[in-house]
């Protein structure tokens, strides 16, 4: 970025040729991101845009509360400055990413509803085991229902 100095105190910026490809290699990984399944999604939580108050969000969206930790929208709606994303699960499913680990895996939690169930290819640690749910709407833990998770790997 080029800075010209116009009088005492004003800065201007121009963008150079160099900040222009850097923005549109910016686009399309973001872009790109959105193809990606949930697992490969967490490594790459940045790419997803910043939760904030004001904005429709889709059902199934992926957004960030900037701290490093991904989400998916679970009904759309219009975020509120009193809904916040971290206490709010009826709107915002955690993915497992999280500032201190990013490539961790959630804990199972009881669904308390259709809206925070289980989809097919979510994984989660059960009793010390990743498991990943076979089937959408899933609501029940690996041991109740076996059918509905494969045990993956022992978790670390």
């Amino acid at each position: 970025m080029r800075a010209t100095q116009i009088r005492r105190g004003f800065i201007t910026y121009e963008m150079d040729e160099e900040d222009y490809r850097r923005q549109a290699a910016e686009r399309l990984a973001a872009l790109q991101a959105q193809t990606l399944d949930d697992t490969a999604a967490v490594q790459v939580a940045g790419l997803y845009p910043r939760w904030a108050a004001g904005v429709t969000y889709a059902k199934d969206a992926r957004i960030t509360d900037g701290k490093g930790n991904l989400y998916k929208v679970v009904q759309s709606h219009t975020s509120q400055a009193d809904w916040p994303i971290d206490a709010t699960p009826a709107l915002y499913t955690a993915l497992g990413v999280t500032e201190e680990d990013p490539d961790a895996v959630p804990a199972w939690k009881q669904p308390t509803g259709a809206h925070d169930a289980y989809h097919r290819g979510d994984r989660v640690v059960y009793q010390g085991q990743i498991y990943e749910s076979l089937l959408d709407g899933n609501t029940y833990a690996p041991d109740v229902y076996p059918a509905g998770w494969a045990a993956v790997e022992r978790a670390k």
